[in-house]
């Protein structure tokens, strides 16, 4: 390696190194944010399925799935881990979540911009955002601009088994999440009366082997997160919820209920797909896939938690429901 290349390669690590430090001031940008729809959830609970699913429609749309990662300049939440974990917190109009949203509801944003777009119609309509980030600035978005969104919902045990299956132990996923909603506020609003076992219930888990410990302040920021989703359902009426185990049982039925609460209409272009992800691949040993046999998804066997933690787990959620 030459003495330029070094040089060269510093400069760039400096630059790289800039742009996750600097403020997050997006460009103006004529963002039309009334146009977003969302398909928000806790990580591998159904989202990139119901998504893919309904951004078949005919209607002339803007797809992203998981933009906010990968967004330049970065979301500034924090500087290790996810950088997208955003707290529970009130949100002034220039909230860097809201600029965040506003430049992917931009009709200057580029296709090459952002990564996560994988549909981009001109003359575009609806903006569909499916995302698994800033959770708990959901909120703040739905005050904000009234977005129409669905929350998808799964069992807790297994979202924790499909996300430790595909991405080990050592995702980065929620781990800024099992801190933040332990917080007073968040408790104090999605959680009364309960503040203090969901605090026990974290305390315990941090007692047990590292194992245990990340499955279960896993599991139960997951099952906290989906009752941060009931409890906005219920406050907002332009917000639905559709439960992934509903939605293995009667998956046309369902994702016709969320298409009309997004306003997509239902197609036979919807339909087709729909019927293509029913079908398992199996060729396939992608996790990410979306091609399942959907009749055995509620009941197939778990993949990583072995019976002696997904004991614990069931212990820990039923808990926390009483």
């Amino acid at each position: 390696m030459t003495a330029n290349t070094v040089l060269e390669s510093k400069t760039e690590d400096c630059r790289l190194e800039e742009s996750r430090t600097a403020p997050f001031h997006l460009p103006p940008s004529e963002a039309e944010p009334e146009t977003l729809r969302l398909i928000l959830g806790v990580g591998r609970s159904g989202t990139t399925w119901v998504s893919r699913v309904l951004s078949k429609t005919r209607r002339r749309v803007r797809f992203f799935m998981e933009p906010l990662f990968h967004l330049e300049p970065r979301l500034p939440f924090h500087d290790t881990g996810d950088h997208t974990a955003v707290g529970y917190e009130s949100f002034s109009p220039d909230h860097p979540l809201l600029s965040a949203y506003r430049r992917i509801a931009s009709r200057h944003l580029g296709g090459s911009q952002v990564k996560g777009l994988e549909r981009d119609d001109g003359a575009w309509e609806l903006c569909l955002v499916k995302e698994v980030h800033a959770l708990l600035g959901t909120e703040g978005l739905l005050r904000a601009w009234q977005t129409p969104a669905l929350f998808v919902l799964r069992d807790p045990v297994n979202v924790a088994d499909s996300l430790f299956a595909a991405q080990t132990l050592q995702t980065i996923y929620l781990n800024h999440e099992v801190e933040a909603v332990q917080q007073e506020a968040f408790l104090d609003r999605f959680a009364p009366g309960r503040q203090e076992t969901v605090r026990q219930l974290f305390a315990g888990a941090a007692r047990r082997e590292p194992r245990e410990q990340i499955i279960l302040a896993k599991v139960i920021c997951t099952q906290v997160l989906q009752e941060m989703f009931l409890a906005l359902a219920e406050e907002f009426p332009f917000v639905k919820t559709l439960c992934y185990e509903k939605l293995c049982e009667a998956p046309r039925e369902t994702l016709k209920a969320a298409s009309q609460a997004l306003s997509i209409p239902w197609d036979q272009d919807i339909e087709e797909y729909l019927s293509k992800t029913m079908q398992a691949d199996a060729t396939s040993n992608d996790p990410y896939s979306i091609m399942r046999n959907t009749a055995e998804q509620r009941m197939r066997p778990l993949k990583f938690l072995n019976p002696e933690e997904t004991a614990l787990c069931r212990a820990a959620l039923g808990a926390m429901r009483g």
